[in-house]
């Protein structure tokens, strides 16, 4: 009798191996001969699944989304709190090897996606959701009272993300590195200016 095989399983392992990859070699490093002997198979198996390097980075891109989205849930599965919108702010940040790798990946697809419409959809989708959900955390921090009420949740959202993305880098390229207590430290900042008290420009808000 043939044995069953359960492709979606395969392009999963594939992809985890695509994402070992860039976290010892960076983006560079992977290639089909690469990533072949990472996750155990042929290069002909690889390529039954992945046509070259591009696609094989779009794995790891979605396999570290779908991770990064199962954290945020897990995340959110308690009483909305600063704690609560810290880790979910924290998903994007490379405060360890799963999170380092993930940047990497993201930063790799930023510059592709400007030139690519269907990989520019597909990052905005992934922000968006990310963006969805800081929103829920941060309407029910206004209702509560520890987050500002003189500016909407999306644009505070959008504003986070933006934070986020922006320590993320300068962590990939300071010299010297970011410790992970300095990129603590920023996040807790953002959370501290949110409560109602914290100073803003109400003329530059667009909500």
């Amino acid at each position: 009798m043939p044995k069953i095989i359960d492709h979606d399983q395969r392009r999963e392992e594939i992809a985890g191996a695509v994402l070992r990859v860039v976290g010892q070699y960076g983006v560079n490093g992977v290639t089909i001969r690469v990533v072949a002997k990472e996750a155990g198979w042929s290069t002909g198996v690889l390529h039954h699944y992945f046509d070259d390097k591009q696609a094989l980075l779009m794995g790891g891109l979605r396999l570290a989304a779908r991770a990064t989205g199962k954290y945020i849930k897990q995340a959110m599965a308690g009483n909305v709190s600063k704690q609560q919108l810290r880790l979910v702010l924290e998903a994007g940040i490379p405060l360890d090897q799963r999170r380092e790798v993930m940047c990497r990946i993201f930063f790799f697809f930023w510059a592709e996606g400007i030139c690519d419409p269907d990989i520019s959809a597909e990052l905005a989708e992934y922000y968006g959701w990310w963006k969805k959900r800081l929103q829920e955390i941060l309407k029910v921090g206004q209702k509560s009272g520890w987050v500002r009420k003189d500016t909407s949740a999306k644009m505070l959202a959008e504003m986070l993300v933006a934070l986020a993305d922006g320590v993320a880098v300068q962590a990939r390229f300071s010299s010297p590195a970011m410790s992970k207590r300095r990129l603590q430290t920023h996040v807790a900042m953002w959370i501290d200016n949110l409560q109602p008290e914290s100073f803003i420009n109400t003329e530059l808000i667009i909500n």
